[in-house]
């Protein structure tokens, strides 16, 4: 499966993501469409978009919040059913720690799903807060030093 990830430039690039983010977060999630759309998925500087391609198709999105000087969230990441167990979440990770280092970050961080955090684990992420919920879903903060 050929993989590419774009950070993305325009307001339809914006609504590609915000479509996918729509169909796994809302549709498939039932998260409430009032805590998914939160005010930070503009291009505005506050955060970056992420699109990941596979076989030149969007399959998944990521968005990443400026925090502080030093570090960077990661936040709504997600891909299609279909297109999850292929690897493409571990590439998108590496990727964003390699571009997230060479702007000078020290540490990218999140408020992960609980379910999902053996992922972050095996990409080299530790928790660092107790389980707490979050629209009913159990989270966990977690973060690695890059």
């Amino acid at each position: 499966m050929e993989f590419d990830i774009k950070k993305v430039n325009d307001e339809n690039e914006l609504k590609i993501c915000l479509e996918i983010r729509q169909t796994v977060f809302i549709e498939e999630k039932n998260v409430p469409a009032e805590i998914e759309n939160d005010g930070f998925d503009c291009l505005d500087g506050r955060s970056e978009h992420f699109l990941v391609f596979a076989d030149k198709k969007p399959v998944g999105t990521v968005r990443m919040l400026f925090t502080d000087p030093d570090c960077v969230k990661l936040q709504r990441f997600c891909f299609l059913k279909e297109y999850r167990g292929f690897g493409l979440g571990s590439r998108t990770v590496e990727y964003l720690e390699k571009r997230y280092r060479s702007l000078g970050k020290k540490k990218i961080f999140m408020e992960a799903k609980f379910a999902v955090s053996p992922f972050y684990e095996k990409c080299g992420y530790r928790a660092v807060s107790d389980i707490f919920y979050e629209v009913g879903i159990k989270h966990i903060k977690m973060e690695k030093e890059i």
